[in-house]
């Protein structure tokens, strides 16, 4: 099962789209993202870096920097100094607005969410007689079987994994 976009969906996205996705992410610790990142600065060449978030950043102002980067690929950019000693390095920040996320599962139902799944259908029910989740907005007749009266709300994921290890 696909569990994130990849770097090719993200390539059909216009301008605006982009910064759209922008908007909407809110970056978190070992979030994937991607960087476009100049390797000649005389062929104006760029490459696409993938890379995990270690820790953000939010300044006074709002914007937010990335920082604590693992490029997933090992991406190093050689760089010389004033002697000419040459260095590999990974890029070390980025700010949110230089960056688009590679989104999971997960992220996208959280962002449909806060875009209260407008103009979509979406729909999910998970419980285990005790807990339950319902993620989205539908009537169904499962809904009372699935969340009896006295079910205690919980996270999806939470759900998810005690309906798993009854299985195991």
């Amino acid at each position: 099962m696909k569990q994130r976009i990849t770097i090719e969906d993200l390539d059909h996205l216009n301008p605006n789209q982009q910064q759209n996705l922008r908007e909407l992410w809110l970056p978190k610790r070992y979030d994937l993202a991607l960087a476009r990142v100049c390797v000649n600065a005389e062929t104006e060449e760029y490459v696409d870096v993938e890379f995990s978030i270690g820790g953000i950043h939010v300044r006074p102002n709002g914007t937010m920097k990335i920082y604590d980067l693992r490029a997933v690929d090992g991406f190093r950019r050689y760089s010389q100094d004033d002697e000419g000693e040459g260095t590999y390095e990974e890029p070390v920040s980025f700010r949110k607005e230089e960056c688009l996320p590679l989104l999971n599962i997960g992220d996208m139902i959280e962002i449909m969410d806060k875009m209260k799944f407008r103009n979509f259908h979406f729909y999910i029910l998970a419980g285990t007689g005790v807990e339950g989740c319902e993620v989205g907005n539908f009537n169904s007749l499962l809904k009372s079987t699935i969340l009896n009266d006295g079910y205690r709300k919980s996270e999806l994921c939470d759900v998810l994994w005690k309906m798993i290890c009854a299985q195991l």
